[in-house]
């Protein structure tokens, strides 16, 4: 397996995740780690929602967009297929600063490193997942290949992922 066998299905829980929230809204999601996410936004002629996007110079491999005429939602997701790393964190993180996603989520059908979980649990060193001026959380979360889906218990920091 690698990374990009977990596209498709991400792409469709990643839709039914943001259609579950966003009811009233157009929902799309793209297999985006090939595109630039300011030419998707562009090419999509979604500027006036996103003024910001002409300096999204990243690549990230699943982007989902929430939006009506007025307002517009992102969602980014990294999928891994190792185990989650801070390394990985950090290529999320930055992505997540610049764009402020309302969700953003690294996962993997492996667990987090041992590092990572303790730097996460054992010392709550949460901040290294923290973005945005509304101080949201990157989520992190293993990816189950049978269902397709998030492992809802795995996921850190715990609660809602939207």
């Amino acid at each position: 397996m690698n990374e990009v066998d977990l596209y498709e299905p991400v792409c469709t829980w990643l839709e039914r995740v943001l259609r579950e929230r966003y009811k009233r809204m157009r929902i799309r999601v793209f297999d985006t780690h090939k595109v630039k996410l300011s030419r998707l936004i562009n090419d999509l002629g979604l500027q006036s929602l996103f003024p910001q996007f002409n300096a999204w110079d990243v690549k990230v491999d699943i982007t989902g967009i929430a939006s009506n005429e007025k307002h517009g939602y992102l969602a980014l997701v990294e999928c891994k297929v190792k185990q989650l790393t801070l390394r990985d964190i950090g290529q999320l993180l930055g992505y997540s600063i610049v764009v402020n996603p309302v969700l953003s989520v690294l996962t993997s059908p492996a667990s987090p490193t041992d590092p990572l979980i303790t730097l996460l649990k054992d010392y709550g060193r949460l901040d290294v997942l923290e973005y945005g001026p509304e101080k949201r959380y990157i989520r992190i979360a293993r990816w189950d290949i049978v269902k397709d889906e998030i492992i809802p218990s795995s996921v850190l920091p715990r609660g809602q992922l939207l």
